[in-house]
């Protein structure tokens, strides 16, 4: 059944519809700019970006807030002056990310002076 419709005769009616997609799509289609879009374009645009007239430093205070916190958290355990390992390995941990931060605020703050 599939194979009758295959061998069929192809009719001048689908040459004829073949012959004109053909010419449809090489045709290049014709283009008409106004003269005054670019024009048209521009006066839509806003004439400047609005901006900011406070800064905000909330990346700054964040890492202001992490070093006091930090700092409280190691001299807590310090004062706790516990014999198990873990306090020694948080107390560790706690000591290099407060030397992190530190230099890490200190760093950004040199590279935008």
């Amino acid at each position: 059944m599939p194979d009758e419709f295959v061998n069929q005769p192809i009719s001048s009616n689908a040459d004829e519809l073949d012959q004109r997609i053909l010419r449809a799509l090489e045709t290049a289609p014709e283009l008409h700019i106004p003269a005054d879009f670019a024009a048209r374009v521009t006066r839509k645009l806003p004439a400047t970006r609005p901006a900011s007239l406070t800064p905000t430093h909330y990346g700054r205070n964040a890492m202001l807030i992490g070093m006091v916190v930090t700092l409280v958290a190691l001299l807590a355990l310090t004062l706790h002056n516990g014999t198990h390992a873990a306090f020694g390995l948080a107390q560790s941990l706690l000591l290099v990310q407060f030397v992190a931060l530190t230099v890490w605020l200190s760093i950004r703050r040199q590279s935008f002076n």
